[in-house]
C-alpha cells in the first residue's frame, strides 16, 4: 500500500469500492426525485420557505431538521437545494455506516453495499427524511459502542429527522459512566430544546408540533386500527429476508451461549453482558421498537418500519458473512454483488414498471405536476391566482406556487363557496369520497372541468388569499366546533398524556400552566 493510500485509511476517507457505490445509489436518489413528485418531500420543502423565504404554507406537524437544512441550502434556490439535500443525506448515510462498521468490527464495504437495500434504495429519500434519520442513528449507535457521550447528539438529530426516534432515548443508559450518561442526556435535549422553545414562542407549548403529529397518525386515527401485515416485513426485507432469519438465529444462539457462560455469577454477569454485548443489546432493542411502533399505529404501511432497516442490515451481515465464511468467498464480494442485484432490480423496475403485480415492492407509485401545474394555469387565465383556495392536493399546489387549504367536509363545501372560496379538486386523489359522488358535484357552481379535475367556484367571487400556518389540532376543533357548536382541548398536554394525569401535570407545569389537570377533558377523540 502507498504511503498516499495508507493517509486516506487512517483519516477514514471512502476507498474506490464505497465511492463507485456511494456514486451509483445517489444518481438513483437524484433521478428518483427529479421524476417524481412526493407529497412528503413537498411539504417540507414549503416548511423550509416558509421558516427562509416568507413561504405561505406551513404543518406544524412535520419535524424541522429537514427543512432546517433545506434553508440554509436555499442559497442556491429552493429547487437545486432539494438535490443538494439529497447528495448531502446520501453523503450522510455512507459516512454513517462506515462509522457504524468501524465500531462493529464488520467490513465497511460489505456493511454498505449491504445497506442499500432495495427497500432503502426505493424509500430513503422519497419522502425526505427517513435516510437522514437511519443516518444519524448509525451514528448514535457507532458511539455508544464506544462509550462516547456525542452519541446524545446525533440521537437527538435523529428524532428530528423523524419523532420516532424520540422514543429511543433508553439506549443512552447503555453507555453505562454517569458523567457520559448525563452528558449524553444534555447533547440528545440541546437541539430538541431549541426546536421546543420555537414551539414555546410560535404556538405557546413546548410540544405542539410533537402533539400534532400524534393526534394525526394515531389519536384520531384510532378508528382505522389496522391488524400487522406480514407482507410489510416482507417488503423492508426484500431479498435480504432469509439471510436476516439466519443472521439473527446466530446472534441469538451465541448470546444465550454467552449468558449461559456468566450463569455462576449474576452481577459479574449482568456488567460484564452490557460491557461486552452493546451492539448485540441495541440492534435487538432497536428490532423491537420498529416492531412495537409499527404496531402501534392505527393506519399500516411498510414505511412506520423503515427503523427496522437497521436491525435488519445488522443480522443480515451477519447471515451473509456466515454464508461466504462456508463457500470461501470474501464477505466484500458477496456484497457488492448482493447490491448490483438490488441495484439493477430496482432500476429496472423503474423502466418496466410491474403496473399488473398486486404488490409493487420496488416501486411506489410517481405522481407528476402536469395536472397541478394546467389547473394553476387556468387559475392564472381567470385571474383567479390570489383567490383563497381549498384542494384536496393542497400540499402540492402550494409546493408548486399556488398558496392552497386542505379541502372541508361535505356538509360545508356549499358553504364556503358562498363565503368566495375557490375548490380545485382532483379525482386522482383518494380523498374526499365526494369528489366521485356525480350527483352532488353537478349541483355545485363550476368555473372549469377536465378529465383530471374540477374547479368549483361561485361567480365573481374571491375571498382574499391568506397564509396557511394552523395546526392539525386547530383545524379539527373549528371543524368540530362548526359542527356541533363546542370547542375540543387542543392543549398539547392532554392531546399527549391525557390518560397519564401525572405526566399531564408535569406538562402543565413546565409550560408555566400550573401543576394541574385541565378541567375540559373532551379532545374529540
Amino acid at each position: 500500500m502507498s504511503k498516499i493510500q495508507s493517509k486516506i485509511k487512517d483519516i477514514g476517507l471512502p476507498d474506490k469500492k464505497i465511492l463507485i457505490i456511494f456514486t451509483l445509489a445517489t444518481a438513483y436518489f437524484l433521478f428518483q426525485h427529479y421524476i417524481s413528485l412526493s407529497w412528503d418531500f413537498s411539504s417540507y420543502v414549503e416548511n423550509a420557505r416558509y421558516l427562509f423565504s416568507d413561504g405561505s404554507y406551513f404543518e406544524p406537524l412535520r419535524p424541522p431538521l429537514m427543512p432546517f437544512l433545506l434553508g440554509l441550502l436555499s442559497i442556491f434556490g429552493f429547487r437545486m437545494a432539494e438535490f443538494v439535500y439529497i447528495i448531502l443525506a446520501s453523503a450522510l448515510f455512507m459516512h454513517s455506516s462506515q462509522r457504524l462498521a468501524d465500531s462493529l468490527n464488520f467490513d465497511k464495504v460489505a456493511f454498505y453495499a449491504l445497506s442499500l437495500t432495495p427497500y432503502i434504495l426505493v424509500n430513503g429519500l422519497y419522502n425526505g427524511t427517513e435516510l437522514l434519520s437511519i443516518a444519524f442513528l448509525e451514528l448514535s449507535i457507532a458511539m455508544l459502542i464506544r462509550q462516547k457521550s456525542i452519541s446524545g447528539l446525533y440521537l437527538g438529530l435523529s428524532a428530528l429527522s423523524r419523532y420516532t426516534g424520540l422514543a429511543l432515548f433508553p439506549l443512552l443508559f447503555i453507555i453505562g459512566n454517569v458523567k457520559k450518561i448525563t452528558k449524553a442526556f444534555i447533547l440528545f435535549g440541546t437541539p430538541l430544546g431549541i426546536w421546543f422553545i420555537y414551539n414555546y414562542l410560535k404556538w405557546g407549548n413546548f410540544f405542539t408540533s410533537i402533539a400534532d403529529q400524534y393526534a394525526n397518525n394515531i389519536l384520531y386515527r384510532e378508528y382505522l386500527i389496522r391488524p400487522v401485515e406480514p407482507v410489510h416485513f416482507l417488503i423492508v426485507l426484500n431479498i435480504f429476508a432469509p439471510f436476516f432469519i439466519l443472521g439473527l438465529g446466530i446472534e441469538i444462539y451465541n448470546f444465550t451461549k454467552y449468558i449461559y457462560s456468566k450463569r455462576n455469577s449474576i452481577i459479574t454477569g449482568i456488567r460484564s453482558t452490557f460491557d461486552d454485548k452493546k451492539a448485540e443489546l441495541i440492534m435487538f432493542a432497536v428490532l423491537v421498537f420498529a416492531v412495537i411502533s409499527y404496531s402501534n399505529i392505527p393506519i399500516k404501511d411498510s414505511r412506520y418500519l423503515f427503523t427496522l432497516t437497521l436491525p435488519a442490515i445488522y443480522y443480515s451481515y451477519i447471515g451473509i458473512r456466515y454464508l461466504a465464511d462456508k463457500i470461501k468467498r470474501p464477505i466484500t464480494t458477496v456484497a457488492i454483488i448482493m447490491f448490483l442485484l438490488s441495484f439493477s432490480a430496482i432500476l429496472g423496475s423503474e423502466i418496466v414498471k410491474v403496473e399488473q403485480l398486486p404488490i409493487r415492492p420496488l416501486t411506489p407509485y410517481y405522481d407528476t405536476p402536469d395536472r397541478y401545474l394546467d389547473s394553476i394555469g387556468i387559475l392564472k387565465d381567470k385571474g383567479l391566482e390570489n383567490c383563497s383556495i381549498m384542494s384536496n392536493a393542497w400540499v402540492l399546489m402550494n409546493y408548486l406556487g399556488q398558496t392552497s387549504n386542505d379541502f372541508p367536509r361535505q356538509q360545508f363545501v356549499e358553504d364556503e363557496l358562498d363565503r368566495g372560496e375557490i375548490m380545485i379538486m382532483f379525482y386522482s386523489v383518494g380523498e374526499p369520497e365526494y369528489v366521485r359522488d356525480k350527483e352532488f358535484m353537478d349541483l355545485l357552481p363550476t368555473i372549469h372541468k377536465t378529465k383530471e379535475y374540477i374547479i368549483l367556484g361561485e361567480k365573481n367571487a374571491c375571498l382574499p388569499q391568506e397564509v396557511v400556518d394552523s395546526s392539525y389540532l386547530e383545524k379539527l376543533d373549528d371543524i368540530i366546533y362548526r359542527m356541533q357548536g363546542t370547542h375540543i382541548n387542543t392543549n398539547p398536554c392532554i392531546i399527549l398524556f391525557g390518560r397519564k394525569p401525572l405526566l399531564e401535570r408535569s406538562c402543565n407545569l413546565i409550560n408555566m400552566n400550573g401543576f394541574r389537570l385541565d378541567e375540559n377533558r373532551w379532545t374529540g377523540a
